[in-house]
């Protein structure tokens, strides 16, 4: 199952270096990038395949990151963001509350349907890189696993420098094998360009 598993996420990497191989240079000759900060609040949760657990619920925690975005209709827009979350779950007569600090590298391709001077309404998706920082708590001998894959969809708005951001990341790996859980994280960010 693990072998399969690893299978799956480097299969999952491949088609996420071919996506950014057939996207990134979309739209991005000669054009200078946007390069910005953001933050924003998440709303995440664990959805597990083990009948094991009940009651899962999710938390609130924040993300602060870096973006920058290259093209001009048609554009990439990779973002390096720390984020946290929590959720609780019960397992057995166990409450369980997991802490969750990663760092989030989603690498978006998008298209402006709204491109003028004065405002832009963009929407985006692409692959999300998941690195745990922490050791959540998690039940029995089995940890969450260090390393995911996902994917997210993004909808934003541009006001001259400032940026607005509702975004739905998908996890696509287990984080615990043994309870099935893949992450689901809701979040809204305000952003500011630098450049």
């Amino acid at each position: 199952m693990k072998q399969f598993q690893s299978r799956k996420t480097k299969r999952v990497l491949v088609l996420g270096i071919l996506w950014l191989w057939l996207l990134g240079g979309v739209g991005v000759h000669a054009q200078v990038p946007d390069l910005g900060v953001k933050a924003g609040v998440n709303f995440g949760t664990l959805r597990a395949g083990s009948d094991a657990v009940k009651g899962e619920s999710g938390k609130a925690g924040w993300h602060v990151g870096l973006f920058t975005r290259v093209g001009d209709d048609f554009y990439f827009q990779p973002e390096v963001n720390f984020s946290t979350f929590k959720s609780e779950y019960r397992y057995d007569a166990t409450t369980v509350q997991p802490a969750f600090r990663q760092l989030n590298v989603p690498l978006m391709a998008g298209y402006k349907v709204i491109n003028n001077d004065h405002m832009n309404l963009r929407l985006s998706l692409g692959p999300d890189v998941i690195f745990n920082l922490n050791k959540p708590e998690a039940v029995g001998n089995e940890a969450y696993k260090r390393f995911g894959v996902g994917g997210v969809v993004n909808a934003g708005v541009d006001i001259g420098r400032l940026t607005f951001d509702a975004r739905y990341g998908l996890g696509l790996t287990n984080l615990h094998d043994g309870l099935e859980q893949k992450q689901g994280i809701f979040s809204i960010g305000v952003g500011f360009k630098i450049l």
